[in-house]
């Protein structure tokens, strides 16, 4: 049996009692465990946030770049012309402290080798670069093509210094080399680069190598393709972040007490060589390609934990990972967390700090007590949660389904959930959708929709709506009856409305009036409106036929008889409505419009044909289907004659009966006359074509024995 809401309640507050009861059983014991998990989330939290701060950082470079590209597809700036270049450049470095430099390598693409490198025109190319020289100083620098020679032209620009009012200065020094040759050209230029930023590790700005290495900035640069608003590749925009400030991104943690704190915070690469120092005296060397903290001052425990199997770790799971190792007699606790790629060279960041830091300051009992306290607020979170979220998702899916049921989507959803209460309610809103998916085999579920919608009872009455109303028929369905057992009749004929109500219903948008035996009374435009819904009973009539056929065909009918289907189809006002008694009635169309598509359905027996439609209908839906004009008639218990049409199908489909169709109209024309030998003439060539067999029949018997005189043509049908 399934716990009720207040079981669920009580068994939790035992719960908590006896997680409280072990809590304070704890504070006698050690919690060196417990210790050492919260020193490592304290550690794992500081290196969170570092390197939350260095990738910050880092995507400065291909945010400028990104901005760049943006400004040139946008036609902000033209990248061929100077007088756009320089100040767009000035105006991202003067945006953005942390970029030391910005340089924009530009040539003419030519397309592309089939390596994938990028081919250039010899002219133009070129560069332009703008430098931070100060906090308040700036130098731009363009490097172009003169008499078959790279020169450079520079400018200095101050705080207060009007830009277009700084002269240029040419630089001395002998011929430059070409700019789009260098690898931070070469590289993104390329054709399976395009649109991706190429990142460098730590590195000499490329801008200072004439420079003593005193004096050069060291840079993180990301180097990316620049594209035009066409996608043609146009030159290469590096940008430059000064080292110097991943040093300001590393904050150790807090100190407490006024002591030291003894947290030794760095960068370093899956090697262990250190990209940032921890002292003032620590100083940057080349070390192969890359520049590299100087190991010589480094002290013993920061050898250690680079040296330790926990960096390796770090670097292949690309997470945070903890570990202790002893270094000059003690123990130490190092944290390392990968940075993400591909902003770094597989750069970690480092945590060392003395084990005994954390075990003498957690050793008192007022903070043991604390942390227990902490517990069991945790425990009531969680555990508060965890009845809360039960109960809203109770609550969500008994919504849920009286939403469903709203939307009168009655299907049927086992009850599934962990509260007994909430299992009844979702069982007797299973029982109710029940009910009514029961309720929709017997009524029109348009009607019950309406009915619901407007809040509202059926109630004795009806209201004069013009409908297009269709009867259908089984041909020969008495014969057919003879030649199947009872059984397979029953199977055979449910198969065969099963496919044509869903037709009338689901694809065509009918109501099913009633089924009478094997026939059915389908009505359009009520219980709702429907659009063209004389059109849509013809659709209808058309596919009910050939769906038959297909399904006269199938395996599944096997060697059963194949089911001819008579169509009927008018179109004029009737009584829609409810009709019967005040505790038993029926929603159903009454009226001359009904006992007329009946008449009609009936007529197909007389002309051969298998759907016949009244003028209304051609009237509503002409242009779109295919007709052919049979006879003007009055049926059976009508004084009134009209013109009844055969619906041959969709136009452009009954191309083939077009010349039979017009044979058939004209001898018609001549019948109405009274030629009935030129009438005989036309159809004696087209027997096989029943309407024609019918009229030329017609016409032997009046050419025999005339009609009275003022006959206009009608036919008097005497049978239903």
């Amino acid at each position: 049996m399934k716990p009720t809401f207040g079981q669920v309640f009580a068994f939790s507050l035992v719960g908590l009692i006896v997680i409280l009861a072990l809590l304070f059983q704890l504070v006698s014991s050690s919690s060196r465990e417990t210790i050492t998990r919260s020193s490592e989330r304290i550690r794992n939290q500081v290196s969170s946030v570092i390197s939350e701060r260095i990738t910050q950082f880092l995507n400065e470079a291909p945010a400028t770049t990104w901005q760049f590209q943006r400004e040139v597809e946008q036609g902000l700036l033209d990248p061929h012309d100077g007088h756009s270049v320089e100040p767009a450049l000035v105006s991202l470095l003067l945006a953005d402290s942390d970029l030391g430099e910005l340089t924009f390598t530009y040539g003419d693409e030519q397309g592309f080798d089939a390596n994938g490198d990028v081919k250039l025109a010899a002219e133009p190319r070129g560069q332009w670069s703008v430098i931070r020289l100060s906090e308040d100083r700036e130098r731009c620098r363009h490097v172009y093509q003169e008499h078959g020679a790279f020169v450079a032209d520079r400018r200095d620009l101050g705080a207060k210094t009007a830009f277009a009012s700084v002269p240029w200065v040419r630089e001395t020094g002998g011929n430059l080399p070409d700019p789009t040759t260098h690898l931070t050209f070469t590289t993104p230029a390329r054709q399976d680069f395009h649109g991706r930023p190429v990142w460098s590790d730590l590195h000499w700005s490329q801008l200072d190598a004439d420079l003593p290495e005193a004096q050069r900035r060291v840079e993180v640069s990301v180097q990316q393709a620049i594209t035009d608003a066409d996608g043609r590749f146009i030159g290469v925009l590096r940008a430059g972040l000064l080292a110097r400030h991943l040093d300001e991104k590393i904050h150790p943690p807090n100190q407490a007490n006024g002591q030291r704190d003894p947290h030794l915070t760095f960068i370093c690469d899956e090697d262990g060589r250190l990209i940032t120092g921890l002292a003032p005296t620590d100083h940057l060397r080349e070390d192969g390609d890359d520049l590299r903290i100087a190991p010589e001052g480094l002290s013993a425990e920061i050898r250690a934990a680079v040296h330790n199997a926990i960096l390796k770790e770090a670097v292949a799971s690309e997470t945070s990972v903890s570990g202790t190792f002893r270094a000059n007699g003690e123990e130490y606790i190092a944290t390392f967390r990968a940075l993400p790629r591909p902003q770094t060279q597989d750069w970690v960041i480092g945590i060392v700090v003395p084990r005994a830091f954390y075990f003498g300051q957690l050793a008192a009992m007022r903070e043991r007590l604390l942390a227990v306290l902490l517990g069991v607020m945790i425990l009531l979170v969680i555990c508060g949660g965890l009845i809360l979220q039960g109960v809203r998702r109770a609550q969500a899916q008994i919504t849920h389904e009286s939403l469903k049921m709203n939307a009168f989507d009655f299907t049927p959803a086992p009850p599934n959930s962990p509260f007994r209460d909430v299992i009844d309610v979702l069982e007797s809103q299973e029982k109710a959708k029940a009910a009514m998916r029961a309720m929709s085999k017997y009524v029109p579920i348009d009607l019950v929709r309406r009915l619901y919608r407007e809040k509202s009872e059926p109630m004795l009455g009806a209201e004069p709506l013009e409908v297009s109303i269709m009867f259908t028929d089984i041909k020969d369905f008495t014969t057919l009856c003879e030649r199947l057992q009872p059984n397979e009749l029953a199977d055979a004929l449910g198969r065969y409305l099963e496919v044509m109500a869903g037709i009338i219903q689901r694809e065509c948008g009918g109501t099913i009036d009633k089924f009478i035996g094997d026939a059915i009374m389908t009505f359009w435009n009520a219980p709702e409106p429907v659009v063209d819904h004389a059109r849509m009973a013809c659709r209808a009539a058309l596919r009910c036929r050939e769906a038959g056929a297909r399904l006269a065909q199938s395996a599944d009918w096997g060697t059963w008889p194949a089911f001819g289907t008579r169509f009927g189809l008018h179109c004029a006002p009737a009584l829609i409505g409810h009709f019967g008694a005040r505790d038993r009635m029926n929603y159903t169309a009454i009226g001359d419009a009904v006992n007329l598509a009946s008449r009609l359905e009936g007529l197909n027996k007389q002309y051969g044909t298998s759907i016949i439609v009244s003028e209304t209908v051609v009237n509503h839906c002409g242009d779109d289907f295919v007709f052919r004009l049979l006879d003007r008639v009055a049926v059976k218990g009508k004084s009134e004659a009209i013109r009844i049409f055969e619906l041959l199908g969709v136009k452009g489909e009954a191309g083939e009966l077009r010349e039979t169709v017009a044979l058939y109209e004209k001898a018609f024309a001549a019948y109405s006359t009274r030629d009935f030998a030129g009438a005989i003439e036309i159809l004696s060539g087209q027997q096989s074509d029943p309407p024609s067999a019918a009229l030329l029949g017609r016409c032997r018997g009046y050419l025999e024995e005339p009609p009275a005189e003022g006959w206009d043509g009608v036919y008097v049908s005497k049978t239903k």
